[in-house]
């Protein structure tokens, strides 16, 4: 009887154990909601307008526009790997961009848009919903790393408003869900401790033992699918502190046990990323590279000290917004995502002295030990991810896709919270004496007060009034974001009229041909924007744009070229029906080319403002493909799509171009490609630019041929024959006897050479 009321009396306590965890979790995550409510003023914004909606070309805001592509695609199409509405005439294949990081983002916003079936509803839910299950997640986290349950409720709070959280504004949302991050720094102080928690190696081949981690092991399960970012910093950190785990306790079982975690993380990582690896294994390597990036970019974006205890750009207290911006100057190295605010910033460097006064006093720390290991973590963040830091050795093991190593400020942000947690916790020992001796009747109201002052305080000094979604530092701030809702209306009501014009599912070429995905740029418009302008309001109608890069949309660069007669002679037979040109995408604003196009097609069916014009392709197909017969009509459409291609790739920028002319400096490679099944010949002409008065000649060599060009200008023709397939050449440019190729980098020929590639 005893025995069976001992078992009774614990399992009350576990259960009211969970209870009270749960509840705080709850708790948080209404406290977290009830915030960014507030410092975001959402009752003053229209949810059906998205947060972020840029035109500016280079902004990180354009990554809202491919945001709100995905989640149209699972809505219409059920998930995001292929989309026949873009790329026209073929489809768009997304799977061939890794996005298993995303899994279960996209997961969430499937259900909501296909609950609400509005997606900028759903692209603004989202960003509000990572802000209550980031504190669900983090307030557990912290109990288990000895946080009480009232300091564990305000950390796990003040975690999830991170300055980080609002600079990846709901353009970055899916690196903004960051509910995985608390487990890295869980994991990280298991193998550092010398009481681990976790079972020993020998213990697995029990079940008992693999019960014991499943919520760990379902955490890592969670970073596998929650942004590829994440996984490598849990990889990374981790083996970093297991090592050390090992070493200080010579408990080699902490490696095994790190490579657990290791595998299961990268396992439930390549899973989620299977259609890509599949559509990699079944096509040719892309020779523009999805994802580009080039080796040495861990050094693009690296993690800066005094940004990490900086405060955050135009802060509430005038002082220090003027302290920000001597601290930080956008346009430099960084991307402004690395700021702490005050909470974390203290925890930060109690972490670094303890670990000082630690190896000072020889292992004596007085009770900080713990705080000491939490700065060993940190420490190894810093290790990793500044200049010249381990993060850019870790691009020869496959990491070269992480080049912001700059987001780990999210690990060190958590692990510094924690640390200041539990420095409150000593203060509330000081204050209940301090009560007692004064003896005051309500000593938990003192205790309350002093926490709501700052958890209330955290959240304003690390939630910044200008990188809100509606911002209302000033006129101007208010003026663009009622810009971006006239930009939005605006969009939507020409797409409305284009789609009225023109039959269901019909094909719209858009112009110019921008480079896609990621941030290309052609004059003052963005790669993004024939997206925002077309696809997003669009129910109906099929896009050329949005074909990944090196694929099956490159015919479009040699067809944009055309003159107008054929372009639309081409793009009639190939079966399109409408026409868009965006003005802001040529050098005179348009003017030259809308001219042309009127000669051919008469005035616009549609306009938007000065920028948009769309005209419908029926009846000039109906003049210039009269009498055709549908062979002749099935060349012309192969000519237009088997077009030779000219990619260029010099040593100065290892990123390959692609287009009809190339300017190339010293020496590179040219990429001639042929998608058709026979070879044809082409003229490639070479115009040698002079850079220095004193370069009287030039040779340009393509391959084994060597052709002189004088520094007058002159063009001159090299009659090529383009086989099927890609044929690749070395190009080097020599003047006055120095050869590229044995020539110093400092002592390279200054002169270029532009390539095109004649019909």
């Amino acid at each position: 009887m005893v025995a069976v009321g001992t078992i009774g009396a614990i399992t009350r306590v576990m259960k009211s154990r969970r209870r009270t965890l749960v509840a705080g979790a709850l708790l948080a995550a209404l406290l977290s909601t009830i915030a960014v409510t507030v410092v975001t003023q959402l009752w003053n914004a229209d949810l059906r307008v998205p947060f972020q909606y840029t035109h500016a070309p280079r902004d990180d805001e354009q990554d809202a526009t491919l945001d709100m592509m995905l989640i149209k695609n699972v809505h219409e199409t059920g998930w995001f790997n292929s989309n026949p509405k873009l790329n026209a005439p073929f489809k768009q294949e997304w799977a061939e961009w890794p996005m298993g990081g995303d899994l279960l983002a996209y997961g969430i916003k499937k259900g909501i848009v296909d609950a609400t079936g509005d997606v900028p509803l759903t692209f603004n839910l989202f960003w509000l919903l990572t802000f209550p299950l980031t504190a669900l997640v983090a307030f557990p986290v912290m109990r288990a790393l000895r946080c009480s349950w009232s300091t564990a409720l305000v950390g796990a709070v003040l975690f999830s408003l991170a300055p980080y959280h609002f600079r990846n504004g709901a353009a970055h949302e899916n690196l903004a869900f960051y509910v995985g991050i608390p487990i890295i720094v869980l994991l990280c102080m298991k193998v550092l401790g010398p009481d681990s928690g976790l079972p020993p190696v020998s213990a697995f081949r029990h079940r008992a033992a693999w019960w014991r981690i499943r919520w760990l092991l379902l955490g890592t399960v969670l970073l596998g699918v929650t942004g590829i970012y994440y996984l490598a910093f849990l990889l990374s950190l981790l083996a970093i502190c297991a090592t050390v785990g090992a070493l200080a306790h010579r408990r080699p079982g902490r490696l095994v046990m790190a490579l657990l975690f290791g595998v299961v993380g990268l396992g439930a990582s390549v899973l989620a990323n299977l259609p890509t690896l599949l559509f990699r294994a079944h096509h040719a390597t892309n020779i523009l590279g999805v994802p580009d990036r080039r080796l040495g970019v861990a050094e693009f974006y690296p993690l800066r000290i005094v940004e990490l205890l900086s405060p955050v750009t135009a802060h509430r207290f005038g002082p220090l917004a003027a302290l920000a911006d001597r601290l930080y100057e956008p346009g430099l190295q960084g991307l402004g995502t690395a700021q702490l605010g005050l909470a974390a910033a203290i925890g930060f460097v109690i972490a670094i002295v303890a670990i000082l006064v630690r190896v000072v006093r020889g292992g004596d720390c007085r009770g900080w030990t713990f705080e000491a290991r939490l700065g060993i973590v940190v420490l190894a963040a810093l290790i990793l991810a500044t200049k010249g830091g381990v993060s850019r050795a870790l691009e020869l093991t496959g990491l070269g896709g992480i080049r912001a190593w700059t987001r780990i400020a999210i690990v060190v942000a958590f692990a510094s919270i924690v640390v200041f947690a539990r420095l409150l916790d000593r203060l509330r020992v000081r204050v209940a004496r301090w009560v007692a001796r004064r003896a005051w009747r309500r000593p938990r109201l003192a205790w309350v007060s002093i926490l709501a002052v700052v958890l209330v305080g955290g959240v304003f000094d690390q939630a910044s009034p200008a990188l809100m979604p509606n911002p209302t530092t000033s006129t101007a701030a208010r003026e663009n974001a009622s810009a971006r809702e006239h930009r939005w209306k605006a969009d939507a009501a020409f797409v409305a009229s284009l789609e009225r014009h023109l039959p269901r599912a019909a094909m719209v070429f858009q112009l110019p041909v921008a480079d896609f995905p990621e941030h290309g740029v052609v004059e003052r418009m963005s790669a993004h924007d024939p997206i925002k302008e077309g696809y997003l309001h669009s129910r109906s109608l099929r896009w050329s744009a949005g074909g990944i890069r090196g694929r099956s949309g490159e015919w479009q660069w040699p067809a944009s070229v055309l003159h107008a007669r054929e372009l639309v002679r081409g793009l009639s037979a190939m079966g399109f029906s409408g026409l868009m040109v965006d003005r802001l995408g040529f050098p005179d604003d348009g003017v030259v080319e809308v001219k042309k196009l009127r000669r051919w097609l008469g005035a616009p069916i549609v306009t938007s403002g000065r920028r948009l014009v769309a005209w419908d392709l029926r009846s000039a197909a109906a003049s210039s493909l009269s009498g055709m017969s549908s062979t002749v009509r099935h060349d012309l459409v192969r000519r237009m799509l088997d077009a030779p291609r000219l990619y260029l790739a010099t040593d100065a920028d290892p990123i390959v171009n692609r287009g009809e002319t190339h300017e190339i400096c010293a020496r590179g490679s040219i990429s001639l490609v042929n998608p058709g099944r026979a070879a044809v010949k082409r003229n490639l002409a070479v115009r040698l630019k002079r850079r220095l008065s004193n370069a009287a000649h030039g040779h340009l060599t393509l391959g084994s041929r060597s052709v002189s060009i004088p520094a007058d200008g002159l063009s001159r023709r090299m009659l090529i024959d383009v086989a099927p397939g890609t044929t690749k050449i070395k190009v080097s440019v020599e003047t006055r006897g120095v050869r590229c190729e044995s020539a110093p980098p400092d002592t390279l020929p200054s002169v270029s050479a532009t390539l095109r590639l004649n019909r």
